[in-house]
């Protein structure tokens, strides 16, 4: 049975645990410092009671909508194929509509294709980066995206084949800009310097 748990800086360790085991561990300090500032919120999922992956978000409050970074997903190798990350990605989104969140964005990178394939499943509309013009630069703040080359951007109930980038021309202004600068800096920025 799949149980998901939500947690906060409580949990970092299992978390950091999982995505250290199954991705590239220059990611574990980004994960670390935006739980840690209380930026990111983590979710654990269990199967049979055994952790089997974990999941790690956060919303942005921008005006006049708020969005939620899809930031980390990371399911066990013996756990994968199950639906574990399809159901983390979907008790993101529905956390995130508890917190008056509506649009979602995730950003990965072409090679990436169980990622693809289940925001594909789950509505998300694909775009690549470097399409958005000036606003890629901010998504990239936005998400921390820098090794990416994939938006992925869900609206809620909203079709996805309706959606454009243009959609998200309101997080250029500039309390928006100011708002996602002091974000990149603390989560992203900050971090990266850290480690030079």
């Amino acid at each position: 049975m799949l149980r998901i748990r939500e947690c906060l800086s409580e949990c970092v360790d299992v978390i950091v645990d999982v995505i250290g085991g199954v991705m590239e561990r220059y990611h574990i300090p980004y994960i670390s410092s935006c739980i840690n500032q209380r930026v990111c919120r983590g979710l654990i999922a269990y199967l049979n009671n055994d952790v089997a992956g974990v999941g790690v978000y956060y919303s942005v409050n921008s005006s006049p909508k708020n969005v939620g970074v899809i930031y980390y997903v990371a399911v066990k190798v013996n756990y994968r194929g199950l639906g574990v990350g399809k159901s983390l990605i979907a008790s993101m989104e529905e956390l995130l509509q508890l917190s008056n969140t509506h649009i979602y964005l995730a950003t990965t990178r072409y090679d990436n294709k169980v990622v693809r394939g289940i925001l594909s499943k789950l509505g998300y509309s694909e775009m690549e980066l470097k399409s958005l013009g000036q606003l890629s630069e901010v998504v990239r703040k936005l998400t921390c995206g820098y090794d990416d080359d994939l938006l992925y951007i869900k609206f809620q109930n909203a079709i996805p084949e309706i959606i454009k980038s243009s959609e998200l021309e309101f997080l250029t202004i500039p309390s928006n800009l100011n708002l996602i600068n002091k974000l990149w800096r603390s989560i992203c920025y900050d971090v990266w310097l850290s480690r030079r």
